[in-house]
């Protein structure tokens, strides 16, 4: 079954092109366009959909609200912020309210479609730009994901760092020079000594053990 989406932003060119890019993937549906708080309520609520991409500056409802409104009704819905805005605020009030993904509007097709497949997945995902300069906010430091950083070998450790920056299993492979297979054992060793089942659990033991730049 294809993701069904439904694009809101005020400005027409914008939703044209980002509909554009995404009728292009395998297993992605557009449904609907808004183009300001108020539409946006009443689309989600009319309408099967799975993702909601949603700005934040659209006129009649500021984006914080929407989110909050259709998370309401819709709390498994999964919402991914698209934003120029790169302020830490914006980032924490979203997250706090219940949004799944951060993404900005300088970032590539490449990287929004990941953020939408990650979200339907059921995952976080945090604009790589963004992530390690402030998505420590998020996380508690937990006992269970500190001091076990010497259970992993340099390579899973530089793995680590780069699956808690958001890189695809691809990326990484390009980084370091190595397979997508060898990319996925990896992580599968990392997860195992870890105990860690999601990337949100990745990310925080990277913050945690100090993997992540936060400066």
């Amino acid at each position: 079954m294809a993701i069904r989406i439904i694009i809101a932003d005020d400005h027409t060119m914008f939703r044209a092109g980002i509909r554009g890019l995404l009728e292009k993937e395998d297993g992605i549906e557009v449904i609907a366009e808004t183009g300001n708080g108020f539409d946006t309520i009443r689309a989600v609520s009319a309408n099967q959909v799975d993702v909601l991409l949603l700005d934040l500056g659209m006129p009649g409802l500021p984006g914080a609200r929407v989110a909050e409104a259709v998370l309401q009704e819709k709390p498994h819905l999964a919402i991914v912020v698209l934003t120029m805005h790169d302020k830490e605020f914006y980032l924490k009030e979203l997250l706090k309210i219940g949004a799944r993904a951060f993404v900005l509007k300088k970032s590539t097709g490449k990287e929004l479609v990941q953020a939408i497949r990650s979200t339907y997945r059921g995952e976080r995902y945090v604009d790589p730009s963004l992530a390690g300069r402030v998505i420590s906010s998020f996380y508690d430091p937990s006992p269970r994901s500190q001091c076990r950083l010497d259970v992993l070998t340099p390579r899973e450790k530089e793995v680590c760092t780069l699956l808690a920056y958001g890189y695809t299993n691809t990326e990484i492979a390009q980084k370091l020079c190595i397979s997508d297979r060898t990319v996925e054992t990896h992580r599968s060793n990392i997860t195992a000594k870890l105990d860690l089942s999601s990337r949100a659990e990745i990310v925080q033991f990277a913050i945690d053990n100090g993997l992540l730049r936060t400066e």
